[in-house]
């Protein structure tokens, strides 16, 4: 299910499978001069992904939502059936943000264009956020026409210097901004021009522009992350942000807050923050926070980015239109409520009904609110339960391993680059697979000896560093990882150099060098020659 399928150059359309992930999509698109029109901030979740979690990400200011260059998508409904439902069908737009609510998406057809080789980032700093979305607000609305406009919290800069080791950005509010015309980037120059506007070295907003497909960096500083997303209109996001900075303030949050300007005249606002996730009490008071955050964005005004069972408490405030569409689309396509029965139209589980009624609008929010209300009780309460957890459940230690593995954000990017699981369609030899295993080991669990073997099928290419979405020292920890498995179980070094020689002289494995990925680890350098495996 990860297939491309065909690309028509003169009709400028792909039609792919849904596995596909939008980085292969990218690239297999380069070579035919062609590029994506949008995507996501993660290029390496798949295509029907984000068709089912909501469809707003990079270029949505100048190329809408996701929907807009989707011909065509081929859906399996729960009686087995299949389905392709145009874009002009009534249940096409129901489709976007289901989340697995409707059917299982097998195939998609979307428009792409020309590569712009004019495409060039901008960045700015400015003093304070009000006046940052001021300058954001007066480029949205002038003749420039920027591809994307993308707004950056003070908070965010920090993390980036602690990650770097050194100070190279200042700690403070920013605009990044994106255009792909040469008329466009002479209206920019005039336009920083006559608002006063410095903006940063090229190179400085270059690096930024890239970091936009690393959005889980900064969650090793926890390790873990946690936030809110939320859609908002334009017009209040100055007062609304200022809001959320307040009741973080009180929640003892340090936020990071980023906004994509959308065409709708909508922004797309996330607001994370780090957090312990090997601390279960800490963890899931800090989750609370996530709530009481965008319980309070939602009842100032925003609306929910996405549909689901976190979110299910501020069902009632999604747009009435999205809502009734989408409970006709699963009258239409699943009747029997087949797909992902009780995770959103109402709750259910091992519990039955209390989950629903739990999380259900008209209690939780009115809680939720109280709750803000008397923040300071809430967090008398709230510090009471960090230092049990901090006395009682945080690990005593980590070691390095240990920690490399809670860093790991799960996201399976390392999976579909990795050479050996290309051959063994086995996870365990991938990135996520090995991070798993030593959670395993930490937690008192044994490896067996054939699991070990194959974790020792890792051809050290460094292909999974190049795309981690937390950008994590991967091969080092895999060494040291294999070295504790040697010792249980040894390993047998005729056998894997054997698979090494054998992976090398796949297709699979050129296609990987070909695109830069493999930089560990020279071609055939375990010895090369035929394979005889």
């Amino acid at each position: 299910m990860d297939r491309i399928l065909s690309i028509d150059i003169s009709a400028k359309k792909v039609t792919v499978e849904a596995g596909v992930r939008w980085a292969d999509l990218d690239h297999e698109l380069e070579k035919h001069g062609l590029c994506l029109i949008t995507s996501p901030s993660s290029k390496f979740s798949t295509v029907a992904g984000w068709v089912s979690t909501g469809g707003m990400g990079l270029n949505s200011f100048s190329k809408g939502h996701l929907s807009s260059i989707v011909s065509s998508i081929e859906l399996v409904t729960p009686d087995g059936s299949k389905r392709t439902i145009q874009s002009n069908d009534p249940l096409f737009l129901a489709l976007f943000g289901s989340e697995g609510q409707l059917g299982i998406i097998t195939g998609i057809v979307l428009t792409v264009r020309e590569i712009s080789s004019k495409t060039k980032p901008h960045l700015m700093f400015f003093d304070g956020p009000g006046r940052a979305l001021s300058f954001a607000y007066s480029l949205a609305s002038s003749p420039v026409h920027p591809a994307h406009i993308v707004f950056e919290s003070a908070a965010k800069f920090s993390m980036i210097n602690r990650a770097l080791g050194q100070n190279r950005f200042p700690a403070s509010d920013a605009i990044i901004v994106s255009v792909e015309t040469e008329e466009s980037e002479r209206l920019f120059q005039d336009h920083l021009k006559s608002t006063g506007v410095n903006e940063e070295k090229e190179y400085l907003a270059r690096y930024m522009w890239n970091e936009r497909y690393f959005p889980m960096k900064v969650r090793k500083f926890g390790p873990g992350m946690l936030g809110s997303e939320v859609t908002v209109p334009l017009d209040i996001l100055s007062d609304i942000l200022s809001k959320a900075v307040g009741l973080c303030h009180e929640l003892g949050l340090e936020p990071l807050f980023e906004v994509h300007f959308l065409s709708s005249g909508q922004g797309l606002l996330l607001c994370y923050y780090v957090t312990d996730q090997g601390n279960t009490i800490g963890y899931t008071l800090d989750a609370l926070k996530s709530m009481l955050l965008t319980s309070m964005l939602i009842d100032n005004g925003a609306k929910p980015y996405s549909v689901g069972i976190w979110n299910h408490p501020f069902s009632n405030a999604e747009e009435r239109a999205r809502i009734d569409r989408l409970r006709q689309a699963k009258t239409t396509l699943d009747p029997n409520d087949v797909m992902n029965s009780g995770k959103y139209f109402s709750l259910s589980g091992r519990f039955g009904g209390l989950p629903s009624m739990a999380f259900s609008p008209k209690l939780m929010r009115p809680v939720l609110k109280t709750m803000r209300i008397f923040s300071p009780v809430t967090m008398r309460f709230m510090r009471m339960g960090y230092r049990f957890a901090a006395r009682r459940l945080k690990p005593k230690s980590r070691t390095d391993l240990l920690r490399i593995a809670d860093e790991c954000a799960m996201c399976g990017a390392c999976v579909s680059v990795c050479p050996a699981y290309l051959v063994v369609n086995d996870e365990r030899v991938t990135g996520r697979g090995k991070l798993l295993a030593i959670k395993t080991m930490a937690r008192g669990s044994k490896i067996s000896k054939e699991h070990s073997d194959r974790i020792f099928l890792c051809m050290k290419c460094k292909a999974c560093e190049q795309v981690c979405q937390s950008k994590l020292e991967l091969v080092s920890a895999y060494e040291a990882l294999e070295k504790e498995l040697e010792q249980m179980h040894g390993k047998d070094t005729q056998e894997i150099e054997k698979f090494v020689r054998y992976a090398e002289n796949m297709p699979e494995y050129d296609k990987l060098v070909e695109r830069g990925l493999v930089i560990g680890a020279p071609k055939h350098g375990m010895g090369g020659g035929e394979p005889d495996v």
